[in-house]
């Protein structure tokens, strides 16, 4: 009876033990979908923005005609008044000679990772 009793104590303090073991691996990742998805946004930019918005490239030498004097910078990797709402609106939307870029060319879960990237000023 004693052994049961001490069996008991010891797996209600294993299940305590483990609930905080599982709330810290939780917490730690929480963190790596943000960086994955920084990466899935990178590789989405040098696909569909890159050729276009490079150092020395039509969309950013549009940029800088149309940012001059401003301060802006004009690659886009670089700027850090991008929302994620604002990067949306452009890639669906287009502007003057940028084209729009529908779902089926970047889809939802890209377009996101996409917006976290160019407003993210770490990347």
């Amino acid at each position: 009876m004693k052994i049961v009793k001490i069996l008991a104590k010891f797996g209600l303090l294993m299940a305590i033990l483990s609930s905080f073991a599982i709330a810290e691996n939780s917490i730690k990742m929480s963190d790596i979908p943000q960086d994955e998805t920084l990466q899935r946004g990178k590789k989405v930019y040098d696909y569909w923005c890159l050729p276009c918005h490079g150092a020395n490239m039509p969309g950013t030498n549009a940029l800088v005609v149309l940012y001059k004097d401003s301060g802006i910078p004009t690659e886009l990797t670089k700027r850090t008044d991008l929302v994620p709402e604002l990067v949306e609106f452009f890639v669906r939307e287009g502007k003057h000679s940028m084209p729009f870029f529908r779902k089926t060319e970047i889809n939802d879960e890209d377009m996101k990772a996409l917006s976290e990237y160019l407003s993210n000023p770490k990347n």
